[in-house]
């Protein structure tokens, strides 16, 4: 892009009537006028947060047109009605903070990592590239909780005027924002939690004393054991649900008259990495079976993700997650069984 195209970009967002941020100072202002300020938008509806990212570009003769593509994005959208811009400035705190330098070339899952450190919903990215003597400019939005994708492609030849491309795209990323935006975001968890109605149900009710074991690993090299995190999480629900847990083995279960046991086997692997940031996905498998007669009762698994700056947190955090999910599943399966024994009929 030629030096002249980011003054070009600036002049066609004053015509606009869109307020420039500070990263524009140095662009001459507008002269002055008597005409009444705007009445502020309503802070009772800040919109969707979104954050843009710079987008990668390799155009030759400009270096910093990646950059410069997102700074005219956040010059246009400014203002705009549904959604709210990330400030950028402490957006790159928060990156350089944990160690990370992104351009266009991020994916849904790292997205959702870069999401929670900025506080946004939405993240938009993209590039600018060379392709059969024609120039296309490309932007993916993408929902930070869903990581449902959106894409927008805007083109021209080879000596077009990117500048003109870009505010091409800003208008049609403005207008997906407000339209695909609400799509692309979670709809808000208003389920109750299901542990306190299975706490509530399950008390008072008699339940079967039980023994709890899993054999759990982190798949590095070498290969390793990590510490008892699916174990753990199933002990601590149970145990509030008023199950009597009995530690050890198969020899203290039967001295203490454990009725079922529920075991399986968990692991964790890391799957990507983004500056000092690990994602980890863990998965857990579990069996309840009845000792009297080692039928089994319940089979069931579950794999889920988590991120963490330690790779180990990551992992455990993951399998902890799987192991409610499963956990929750266990207890609706004894609230049911419980239930049916009490209301059965007498003979």
């Amino acid at each position: 892009m030629k030096p002249s195209t980011v003054r070009k970009i600036l002049a066609a967002v004053l015509v606009s009537g869109v307020i420039l941020p500070n990263a524009f100072a140095q662009a001459p202002a507008p002269a002055p006028t008597s005409a009444p300020a705007a009445t502020a938008t309503p802070a009772t509806n800040p919109g969707i947060p979104v954050a843009l990212l710079d987008f990668d570009a390799n155009l030759p003769g400009n270096p910093d047109l990646g950059k410069q593509i997102t700074e005219a994005l956040t010059a246009v959208l400014t203002g705009q009605t549904g959604f709210t811009l990330v400030d950028r400035a402490s957006m790159n705190r928060t990156l350089q903070e944990h160690e990370l330098n992104l351009t266009g070339l991020v994916n849904s899952d790292q997205a959702t990592q870069i999401g929670k450190l900025v506080g946004a919903k939405i993240l938009v990215t993209g590039k600018a590239f060379l392709l059969d003597k024609k120039i296309y400019v490309t932007a993916k939005v993408i929902g930070t909780e869903t990581s449902l994708v959106e894409g927008l492609l805007v083109s021209g030849p080879k000596d077009a005027e990117v500048g003109q491309m870009v505010i091409d795209l800003s208008t049609k990323l403005a207008d997906k924002l407000q339209t695909s935006g609400p799509k692309l975001v979670a709809a808000p968890n208003t389920a109750p939690d299901p542990m306190v109605a299975l706490q509530t149900r399950l008390k008072g009710k008699t339940l079967p004393k039980v023994g709890i074991l899993f054999v759990e690993h982190h798949v590095t090299a070498p290969r390793q054991h990590t510490d008892p995190a699916v174990e753990t999480e199933f002990k601590s629900m149970l145990t509030d649900c008023g199950f009597t847990i009995v530690e050890g083995d198969e020899k203290d279960w039967t001295r203490e008259g454990v009725e079922v046991v529920v075991t399986g086997e968990a692991f964790s692997e890391a799957a990507t990495k983004i500056g000092n940031i690990v994602s980890c996905s863990g998965r857990v498998e579990v069996k309840v079976v009845n000792r009297k007669d080692n039928h089994l009762l319940l089979a069931t698994r579950t794999t889920s993700r988590a991120a963490d700056l330690s790779e180990q947190i990551a992992a455990k955090s993951a399998l902890q997650k799987a192991a409610h999910a499963l956990g929750i599943q266990v207890l609706e399966y004894f609230d049911k069984q419980t239930s049916a024994a009490t209301t059965a009929p007498a003979h």
